[in-house]
Order: structure tokens, then sequence, then C-alpha cells
């Protein structure tokens, strides 16, 4: 897909965990990656992730082996036409799971549903300025297109 080369990284942003997936850790209980493949089951399993949180609107993790002890929430959300309440949707679910355990936030690429949903957790949650989040979204490595 493509992902982004970065040359310093801010040690505030999230850390990589397996970069072919393009998976994050942006806290210790929030991660953030690429739609995940049945390969990356055993690495969602080992990072304790109890809550799967897919944007995706035409596409289900359901049918992958190895998630049934974990739960999938569905926001579905499409990049071409991402609204408020479509934010706040994805910043309940990720906070709700979170009281759970560990929580992996996805789309296709991991990049721009993800990428703006984990720079509006960063500024409700995280009290991050607009700014220091649009600069991890852009510049993080995650494959952000400017085009959305």
């Amino acid at each position: 897909a493509g992902f982004a080369k970065e040359t310093v990284r801010n040690g505030d942003w999230a850390m990589s965990v397996v970069p072919s997936v393009n998976l994050y850790r942006i806290t210790p209980t929030f991660f953030r990656s690429a739609q995940i493949r049945k390969n990356d089951v055993r690495a969602i399993r080992s990072l304790g992730i109890k809550t799967i949180v897919s944007l995706r609107a035409f596409h289900s993790d359901r049918n992958l082996p190895g998630l049934e002890k974990i739960k999938l929430v569905g926001v579905p959300m499409n990049t071409w036409h991402i609204e408020d309440e479509d934010i706040i949707a994805a910043l309940r679910a990720i906070r709700n799971a979170e009281k759970l355990g560990p929580v992996l936030l996805h789309c296709q690429h991991g990049a721009d549903r993800t990428g703006v949903v984990t720079a509006m957790y960063r500024i409700v949650f995280q009290k991050w300025s607009k700014e220091k989040a649009l600069d991890e979204l852009q510049s993080g490595g995650f494959g952000y297109h400017a085009i959305w």
C-alpha cells in the first residue's frame, strides 16, 4: 500500500509494532492498523487486543479465524464523506472498548479514516493541539493520502 517513510520520528508519535500491516501503538490500550489479514491474527492476539473497531463500510472481520474471543465493532464510514457524527461514533466506540482492554482501530490501509479518527482521539482525549495531531497524521509514516 506504499506507506510513507519518515526520516526523523517525533517521540510523541505512535510507535510501529508490525510495519507490514501498518500497525502502531498509540497508547498502551489503543492501536491502529490497516485491514488485518489471516497472517496478522497471532500478532493482534499477542498484544492482548480485546476489541477491534473497523471503519470499513463494505468489509467485515467476522470471517477471520482466531478472532472468536475478540469483540468486533463496526463504525462504517466512507473516506470521501466523513461526517462529525462518524468521528463521534468512532471515538465513543474506542473509549467504551478501552474499558475492556486494548483496542485496535482499522480501515483498509490504516491511513485516512484511521488517521483522522486517531488525530481526533489525540485532540479530544489526549489534549493535543490540532497542529500536533495533523503533523502526526501527515508525517507519521502511516501512508496519509493528500487527496482526502
